[in-house]
């Protein structure tokens, strides 16, 4: 008399066991694979909104500092060149998002108007570019201040 080891189930009934486990392991590894892109794509996401926040407020610094500029100041002190050359400063770090800094570069440049040529009151623009790269995309949030005597 043989005894069957399968302990109450035939060859055949383990295998199908094997081949259910198997396609159960596939599918909870692609659900899993899932969940986590979808996690990754709104963390990248956030950091964008962060970046775009952070610079938008830091264009609103920039239109602050050149309003209380002193008007007799602003050839002089070297914060901006006269248009068409500029100030350019790199690797301004403006804030962190939780996995790196953000850093900018800040484009400032005037243009000089005279508008009375006999008194020779004057008016300046100053502009300043806030530009911020995120991967292959560049953005840049412009200042402009208007000046005059």
């Amino acid at each position: 008399m043989s005894r069957n080891h399968t302990y109450g189930r035939s060859s055949r009934e383990g295998g199908y066991s094997l081949i259910e486990l198997t396609l159960t392991l596939v599918l909870l590894m692609a659900i899993a694979l899932f969940g986590l892109q979808t996690m990754v794509s709104g963390s990248t996401m956030q950091n964008w909104s962060i970046g775009q926040s952070m610079t938008d407020a830091y264009a609103g610094i920039e239109t602050a500092w050149a309003q209380r500029e002193v008007f007799a100041n602003i050839t002089t002190d070297g914060r901006w060149g006269i248009y068409p050359a500029a100030i350019t400063t790199a690797g301004v770090q403006i804030g962190m998002t939780p996995f790196r800094p953000v850093t900018v570069t800040v484009i400032r440049t005037y243009h000089s108007y005279i508008l009375d040529p006999d008194t020779g009151a004057l008016s300046y623009l100053l502009e300043s570019y806030v530009v911020y790269q995120d991967g292959p995309r560049k953005y840049c949030k412009v200042s402009k201040v208007y000046r005059s005597q």
